[in-house]
């Protein structure tokens, strides 16, 4: 092969691989999902100030306001089963926290519970249930979780699915962790009641 029909047809292959390429990203343009924009998290902070909680910077505290007309429920712990029977774990994981709806699909939780592991546990998260069937709202909870094997105990990233049954008075939140890495496969569900 001469050294210009080489070059020709290496031309042609990156004319290829460039309309591969093109054509990948006119097919990722073309999904229906996409991540939030920064403008999405500002509003998030815009809601939850609208539902009396704020995060001093200066002295790393987050604060309810209790007066705010927005529902604020008692979290009072959880209850949990294991897939893996032989294992010495806790299910009945007692705490309790404050939940604080923003609006009608989200809600801000802070509070501490004994994990399945006879640990300390310290959360934050942010609910998010868009999604309703009958009684159920289905969505997820996102935030950070402490006293796990996972970084000696340090706060860990959390991204789980959450169903939520909520009445007038009394509320319960389901969610399931699948088995990875040899830890058994867990549900939960938490308790809360609401304030007046």
């Amino acid at each position: 092969m001469s050294e210009q029909a080489a070059l020709l047809q290496g031309d042609t292959q990156s004319i290829v691989k460039q309309d591969e390429k093109e054509a990948l990203g006119a097919d990722l343009a073309r999904q229906s999902w996409s991540l939030p924009k920064w403008d999405s998290v500002g509003k998030i902070g815009d809601q939850m100030k609208d539902a009396g909680i704020t995060f001093n910077k200066e002295e790393g505290k987050l604060k309810f306001d209790l007066e705010s007309k927005k529902d604020t429920w008692l979290q009072v712990g959880a209850l949990s089963y294991h897939s893996k029977r032989d294992g010495n774990y806790n299910e009945q994981n007692y705490g309790i926290g404050i939940l604080r709806r923003i609006d009608d699909e989200s809600a801000f939780a802070v509070g501490y519970y004994k994990n399945s592991i006879h640990r300390d546990t310290f959360y934050a998260t942010y609910h998010y249930t868009p999604y309703e069937i009958g009684p159920v709202k289905l969505g997820m909870q996102v935030g950070l979780v402490t006293g796990y094997k996972a970084l000696g105990g340090a706060p860990v990233p959390l991204l789980l699915p959450l169903a939520t049954i909520e009445g007038k008075r009394t509320a319960v939140d389901l969610t399931c962790i699948p088995a990875f890495g040899g830890a058994s496969a867990v549900c939960a569900a938490q308790f809360r009641f609401k304030f007046d």
